[in-house]
């Protein structure tokens, strides 16, 4: 589970309050399962893009297509956005017991 984070800006540097994010599987096109946390609670799709035309999910790792549109601007589409998890999901999360193993130090690889 990745989170993605991005804003909404006109031509002018001036951020787009209210804009619609449609985020999609890629390359189907299907409206993506997102979340508002890291995988616990399911967010709208689309979002709304806040007073700062910023907007944030988390998503499954994989590759998607956001689809963002809205009143006075032009629809605009990203296609292959990739969400990756920097960590191997198989590293342990505890301080292993011999010394020169990796491990998931809170988010850092660590060697013990």
């Amino acid at each position: 589970m990745q989170k993605y984070t991005n804003s909404v800006a006109a031509a002018t540097g001036m951020p787009v309050a209210g804009a619609s994010v449609q985020v999609n599987t890629y390359p189907g096109g299907t409206p993506a399962t997102i979340y508002s946390d890291n995988g616990l609670t399911v967010a709208a799709n689309p979002l709304t893009t806040d007073t700062n035309g910023a907007f944030a999910f988390y998503a499954a790792d994989g590759r998607y297509q956001l689809v963002i549109s809205g009143t006075n601007i032009q629809t605009s589409t990203l296609n292959d956005v990739l969400l990756v998890d920097p960590l191997p999901s198989d590293l342990p999360t505890s301080l292993p017991g011999s010394s020169g193993q990796l491990w998931n130090n809170g988010g850092v690889i660590s060697v013990s």
